[in-house]
Order: C-alpha cells, then structure tokens, then sequence
C-alpha cells in the first residue's frame, strides 16, 4: 500500500467515518507499531498489545487533527510514544536502570545473546536515548522523522542517539 492509498483511506476515515478504510490502516501498520513498542518495552508483549490498542483508539478519535504533514506513520508513532510515555510515567518497572546494575546481562558461560542482550541493555537507557535508538536503528526512521516523532529538534535527535550508543557500548562491553 502505497501513501497515495494511506490519503484515500485517510480521506474515508475522515469523511466518511469508514471504519473498514481504519481497518485497512491498522492492519497495515499493527506489525511495525508493535515492533517498535517491543523494542522500547524491552519485549513485553502485555504492555505492548494495551499501548498498541489504545494508540490505534487515539488514532481513530483524532484522526480529523491528522494534517499530512508528514507520513500517517510517523504521526501514529508519535501518539504511539506518547502513549508509550504516559504508561511508562505512571509505572516504575520500566524507569533506567543506572549502568552500574548492568552486570547480570551476561549469560552464566560468558556467551552472549545478542538479541536478548540488546533488549535488556535498551532498557539501561534514559527513556529518551531508547526510543531515539530503537527508532532510528530498529524503524529505520531518520533523524527528521524522529524528531517529528519526539516532538525534539533533530540536534536533539543526534545527540540522544550519540549519548545511547555510547551507554549501549558500556552496557554491553561488561
């Protein structure tokens, strides 16, 4: 699907109230959404399936604010972080852990799993850093995208993903 058919379907939500034109969208973009969530939540599934659910509700209410200035996928993201944040607020499970308590993300033989080292060292982040690298490296998003996302300036954007690569280097070297 192309952005020209994200317009038409957009225009049929918007005019119409098309519930079958939204659900072109989120079937479309659930896959990505969710993995950029698992890649903030460090891989819980839980949390992941209530933020994607009420991005997807807050994407319907607001849809009529959708100005097209950028991709409907970039404007779902930054309601999706958005989301992401206020949970994340409200909890303190997924807060950053200071580099010092690190240590346990080796394997007891020494190994490393990348994968699931990533995620827990993702998690060791400042929030911003996280969401900066997840969506730069995982999305592929640029820094202008990100910035639109984050709702930061892209110098912003670049020293967060400079700084986060720094502490990911740290986290994983121990």
């Amino acid at each position: 699907m192309s952005q020209g058919e994200d317009i038409l379907l957009i225009s049929q939500v918007k005019l119409l109230g098309s519930r079958r034109a939204f659900d072109s969208l989120v079937r479309k973009y659930q896959g990505a959404l969710r993995r950029m969530l698992i890649g903030l939540s460090g891989g819980d599934t839980y949390m992941v399936d209530d933020i994607a659910q009420d991005t997807f509700i807050r994407a319907w209410t607001y849809i009529g604010s959708y100005k097209m200035n950028s991709s409907f996928k970039t404007w779902l993201y930054a309601i999706a972080y958005r989301v992401f944040y206020d949970y994340t607020s409200r909890t303190s499970c997924y807060k950053h852990s200071s580099l010092d308590s690190a240590s346990h993300l080796m394997t007891e033989d020494g190994a490393r799993d990348l994968s699931i080292d990533m995620q827990k060292a993702l998690m060791h982040l400042r929030y911003e850093e996280r969401t900066a690298i997840v969506l730069c490296y995982m999305e592929g998003y640029s820094y202008k995208e990100i910035s639109q996302v984050m709702l930061l300036p892209e110098g912003t954007v670049k020293s967060l993903i400079h700084r986060g690569k720094e502490h990911l280097s740290t986290i994983l070297k121990r």
